[in-house]
């Protein structure tokens, strides 16, 4: 199933198992605009309800991966709820924030696996929006910097709590409150970024190669194993192995078993039947169709 819906802050399209998020504003530095925040999670719904779909790419074209937040956005956050009383107007403030939040954290909350591809500059919050991604792979030449913290205010859309919860605290604390930009390199090194590459090109071809073998596999797997790691970073390894109990209890022996082992069998590639997409769901979760 083709699918090339139109956002009018990124290009999003879907082949080969995978949709493709693409920052396509290279000229305004694919700056993250109002817009973005608020066309991301829909993307991402649209994703988890095509079948065809069983992973996500993020990435950009042109030089730079994203200045960050758009600087008309922070403006207008600095005179948001004027008029209002003080508590009020910190209600609002905080719900605002809040929303910026759950549009990044639909990258974490999806079931699909999410890929990220990083070249050139990654600033501010499009830091906080790679963060999210299960996997973050770069250029050499990529640089990663909280520029937050060089602005007066602490980054507070995922950066320092998803950070904390997978790297070392003491590396995390040298990264953030210096607001030192890490290179490529030294993203994998302390273990942000899994895999690099020498350029742009090479990354682009890596990231596709990448989330289209994702695409190819069970995604009765693919899906599990992230919902079970992120159960582990959550709970620990006690209470995430009765989990994984339980989750496989329910879902084994499955068809994709006996298609994964004939295909290694016969030397091919398995296919496996998509997803259920969401029509049958209810509340917010409910897309009209019947």
């Amino acid at each position: 199933m083709t699918d090339h819906t139109t956002f009018s802050s990124f290009r999003y399209e879907v082949k080969s198992f995978v949709a493709h998020i693409v920052l396509n504003r290279a000229e305004k530095r694919n700056c993250l605009t109002r817009d973005f925040w608020y066309e991301l999670p829909q993307a991402v719904k649209r994703a988890e309800r095509n079948p065809d779909v069983r992973c996500i790419l993020l990435r950009a074209e042109g030089s730079i991966f994203s200045s960050g937040i758009d600087l008309g956005v922070l403006d207008g956050l600095k005179t948001m709820g004027d008029g209002l009383e003080f508590s009020r107007k910190a209600d609002h403030l905080r719900r605002t924030v809040l929303s910026l939040q759950d549009s990044v954290s639909s990258l974490e909350n999806t079931r699909l696996p999410v890929v990220a591809a990083i070249q050139g500059l990654c600033i501010g919050g499009s830091l906080d929006l790679v963060c999210a991604a299960d996997i973050r792979i770069a250029e050499t030449a990529a640089s990663f910097t909280p520029m937050e913290m060089d602005l007066g205010f602490v980054p507070d859309m995922g950066t320092v709590q998803r950070l904390t919860a997978t790297l070392p605290y003491g590396v995390v604390a040298d990264w953030l409150l210096d607001c030192r930009t890490l290179s490529g390199e030294e993203a994998k090194r302390i273990g942000f970024v899994s895999r690099t590459c020498a350029n742009a090109a090479e990354l682009e071809t890596m990231a596709i190669a990448l989330a289209e073998r994702i695409g190819q596999r069970s995604p009765v797997a693919t899906m599990g194993a992230k919902e079970i790691m992120k159960f582990t970073r959550d709970h620990g390894i006690s209470a995430s192995l009765r989990y994984n109990a339980a989750w496989q209890a329910g879902v084994f022996p499955g068809d994709d078993i006996d298609k994964c082992i004939a295909a290694r069998q016969n030397k091919a590639l398995p296919t496996h039947e998509g997803m259920a997409d969401d029509l049958a769901l209810f509340g917010m979760e409910d897309s009209g169709s019947r």
